[in-house]
């Protein structure tokens, strides 16, 4: 889960990730603020970049750029119909041209309080968790400073690293991190949603996996990432992966 700002006045983007700071359940989780030069860079690249179902948006209505924050979020709401928007406006009159586009964010807060900004986001925050758990897809993985909440679907891969006993490398769909933890943990937190779990120094997700390369011995995924394997990993890999096929009938 991950949160991601879209705000062009630098002034309200130190004022929004000074209060979100305030709260512990928030400022554990990770924020991504574009540079207000890249917005409209951002804007061309919405439908190349890769976000989850888990992650929320937070959009300033009244962009001073080309595109407004509608613009931007009817293209995230087309890309991914089941991530969290947030509008922020210091104008309570859009709510009919919200409606019209069929966006459907999430809230419609004004953008002084950032206080109901940050409770609002501590409610959706706990909704989302409930709905998650109820559906047994989320995953807890603890950083050094952060506690990642994952869904099974946004990882590609996590390894060890070398001279480490107890810190693995996290490969997702969307953003790499560091964790905590020994790989044997990870490997049972995973085990139910089938991923593949025979190699001393892996856990793989075989779903998000577009192309394995025999010669080259590689692993290509959907977000382009490449994991390096031995020959015989390579083929049991390719077994795992043939036995979800005969299972999934």
């Amino acid at each position: 889960m991950k949160i991601y700002y879209i705000e062009d006045n630098l002034f309200h983007q130190e004022l929004l990730k000074k209060e979100l700071l305030k709260h512990k359940e928030l400022s554990a989780l990770s924020l991504q603020i574009y540079p207000s030069s890249e917005l409209e860079t951002i804007y061309k690249r919405l439908d190349t970049l890769v976000f989850s179902s888990s992650d929320l948006f937070i959009i300033d209505i009244d962009l001073k750029t080309l595109h407004s924050g509608i613009d931007f979020a009817k293209k995230i709401r087309n890309k991914n119909p089941e991530c969290s928007i947030i509008f922020l406006s210091n104008d309570n009159t859009r709510g009919l041209e919200i409606i019209n586009q069929q966006i459907r964010p999430d809230r419609y807060l004004d953008k002084s309080n950032l206080e109901e900004v940050a409770q609002s986001l501590k409610q959706l925050l706990l909704e989302k968790l409930e709905a998650q758990k109820q559906s047994s897809s989320i995953i807890e993985l603890q950083g050094a400073t952060k506690v990642f909440l994952i869904a099974p679907d946004e990882v590609n891969y996590i390894s060890t690293i070398n001279g480490s006993r107890s810190t693995l490398e996290f490969y997702g769909t969307n953003e790499n991190f560091v964790i905590h933890d020994k790989m044997k943990n990870i490997k049972q937190k995973f085990q139910c949603y089938h991923f593949f779990n025979d190699l001393k120094s892996f856990s793989i997700n075989p779903f998000n996996i577009k192309e394995v390369d025999k010669q080259m011995m590689e692993v290509h995924f959907k977000n382009k990432d490449t994991l390096l394997l031995s020959s015989s990993s390579v083929k049991k890999l390719l077994r795992h992966i043939d036995q979800i096929k005969q299972t999934n009938g």
